[in-house]
């Protein structure tokens, strides 16, 4: 077995096909609801990530010529800088031939070298992968869900009379449309937005707050549009002073159109209590409905905790089609 350290700004054509290629073996295994990705997909994915920054380093497993895994680490630069993300998957074929463990050595290696302390690796449940983690001592950190709405399926009656109820809670407010990028005298509103995430619950993941900033924001905004995904964001406006309560975003690739996912649904503190939340989930399906009716299906991902968020998710009609399992290890514990 060879393992070579490759460049993720510079994933060359052929080798983009081949990690598409261990990408979708594992989906079709461990994941099927899934829709398969193409090498350009997953280079572009790999080149810009969330930040306009993309993975900081990619590592390939190959066995007899043929790629048989991978490791992607991702570094945060803008908060917790005791912690790396790790994603390694191997193709199915090869499981169980110490692929993943080469990996995960070479992987641990660089993140020693780069002064983190703090792993993350996510599987869905009862998967291969889940079973790899915890040989390897990485600890339960947070369960979450994957939860989907068919827009064929929705029940428009349920929806308007929660809609109604929702307008009654939040007269207040109107909901607006954002361009992309958004408007410069509108960045402070949406920073705080961004940073309302945070109250999101994050379990036992030894985790610190995000920090947002203009530079991350506009980041995220260069790296949707580089990687060929268009955000559709709503907000709301309070009437009376024009600050931003709350908003919530849908993203939607150019190369697999069908598929909206669900981005942050968030409600800052000061604005909860007015069915803000439920009322933006409704007016964008309303959108998506009138607007973008190539779009079929639309996921969303809750930590099972979030009780609240699910509520509503399930009040609109999602149903789970995954569960997963957010690992970690505390790299200076486990050496004690």
């Amino acid at each position: 077995m060879q393992i070579a350290l490759v460049d993720p700004q510079g994933v060359h054509d052929d080798v983009a096909g081949e990690f598409a290629e261990v990408v979708n073996a594992a989906r079709a295994v461990d994941s099927p609801h899934e829709s398969p990705v193409s090498a350009h997909h997953e280079k572009d994915r790999l080149r810009f990530g969330w930040d306009d920054r993309g993975a900081d380093y990619l590592l390939l497993a190959r066995h007899g010529g043929q790629l048989a895994g991978y490791a992607e680490l991702y570094l945060p630069r803008w908060d917790n800088p005791h912690l790396a993300t790790m994603s390694l998957e191997t193709h199915p074929a090869g499981r169980g031939q110490g692929v993943g463990d080469a990996l995960l050595r070479e992987a641990l290696s660089l993140v020693a070298q780069e002064g983190r302390t703090v792993v993350l690796g996510d599987a869905w449940a009862d998967s291969h992968r889940a079973a790899f983690w915890q040989r390897h001592g990485f600890e339960v950190g947070s369960r979450d869900a994957q939860r989907r709405l068919v827009m064929t399926e929705l029940d428009w009656p349920r929806l308007e009379d929660l809609h109604r109820s929702s307008l009654e809670a939040s007269t207040a407010y109107d909901i607006i449309e954002l361009p992309m990028p958004a408007p410069a005298d509108m960045m402070d509103g949406l920073l705080e937005l961004h940073r309302a995430m945070n109250d999101a619950p994050t379990d036992d993941l030894l985790l610190e707050d995000d920090m947002w900033s203009e530079d991350r924001a506009r980041g995220y905004e260069q790296a949707m549009e580089h990687r060929g995904i268009r955000l559709v964001r709503l907000v709301a406006r309070r009437r009376g002073d024009g600050e931003l309560g709350g908003h919530t975003v849908v993203a939607i690739e150019d190369e697999r159109p069908h598929l909206g996912f669900q981005e942050d649904t968030a409600v800052v503190a000061g604005h909860r209590g007015h069915k803000l939340g439920l009322r933006l989930k409704i007016e964008m399906l309303k959108l998506l409905a009138d607007r973008e009716r190539q779009v079929t299906l639309v996921d969303t991902w809750n930590a099972e905790s979030n009780a609240h968020m699910i509520a509503v998710n399930d009040g609109l009609g999602c149903t789970v089609v995954g569960r997963g399992v957010e690992y970690q290890k505390d790299l200076a514990t486990a050496a004690q």
